[in-house]
């Protein structure tokens, strides 16, 4: 067998994705070999929102983050990362084509993913525990784009935490277990993991931009709620009023009138 097939198949294992997808995923690398290591290489090449993956279907971009992974492992591995941190950080991409799949009916990656997936790209996202983190640096969009970026700080906090200050940027996905014990499972494993892997960088803080930190979330929720808990380790620098973000989580996608929003959950 071809050494990159062999090495594309040894990939698809470790996500551990659907026999379905395994076969579309294999015949279309068979289909399209001479060009996998070009479509690979420059998928994330230019800025946002031109990168060359974007303009790919669906199960292209899949193909090409799957293929891409050989380069991925190998650049996480170099700055010290256990192979089982690379592979839990990595099952991001089977998430994610699962939920799209769940969407769609499709196998493959949105334009979406692929947005948040070039963090594995460029090896600046590692899931520990229950929970992603990212190395990061504070921003604050009022500084960025003036008096109306739709986000409300409190000053007295913003000078304890100046813009640019290093801090470790924590991410949740989809279907996370919260459970109190393994967020600080997660918090702790965090502390360790970038003292010895950026043993360079002192991060101050870690911070968090989640629709699950909303304060309002306390008038619907009950006191014993994960999601709270969750909540309470973070103090509210800044409030958006953007609902983008909770809607897609909470009810999968947007609907033209309220009462068609699904009603099988407190939120």
């Amino acid at each position: 067998m071809n050494e990159k097939i062999a090495a594309f198949e040894k990939n698809l294992k470790y996500l551990g994705v659907s026999a379905d997808a395994r076969s579309e995923l294999i015949g279309f690398v068979e289909r399209n070999y001479g060009r996998m290591d070009s479509l690979a290489s420059g998928a994330y090449e230019g800025k946002i929102p031109n990168f060359p993956i974007y303009r790919l279907m669906p199960l292209s971009r899949l193909a090409v983050l799957v293929w891409k992974l050989t380069e991925i492992r190998q650049n996480y591995l170099t700055i010290g990362v256990s192979e089982e941190i690379y592979r839990d950080t990595i099952g991001d991409i089977a998430l994610r084509q699962q939920l799209y799949y769940t969407k769609t009916a499709k196998i493959g990656l949105s334009k979406g993913d692929c947005n948040w997936l070039r963090h594995l790209s460029y090896g600046d996202v590692f899931k520990l525990g229950v929970l992603q983190f990212q190395p990061f640096e504070v921003i604050y969009l009022d500084e960025i784009w003036g008096k109306k970026p739709g986000f409300r700080y409190r000053e007295e906090l913003k000078s304890r935490l100046p813009a640019g200050s290093p801090v470790v940027n924590v991410h949740i996905q989809k279907g996370t277990d919260l459970e109190v014990g393994k967020v600080k499972e997660s918090f702790a494993l965090a502390k360790d993991f970038f003292k010895e892997v950026f043993p360079d960088k002192a991060f101050e803080a870690f911070v968090c931009y989640s629709w699950l930190l909303y304060p309002g979330l306390r008038e619907i929720l009950p006191a014993h709620s994960r999601i709270l808990a969750f909540a309470n380790c973070f103090e509210i620098l800044g409030v958006s009023k953007n609902r983008e973000q909770a809607v897609e989580r909470i009810f999968g996608k947007r609907y033209r009138a309220k009462a068609d929003h699904p009603q099988n959950t407190s939120l």
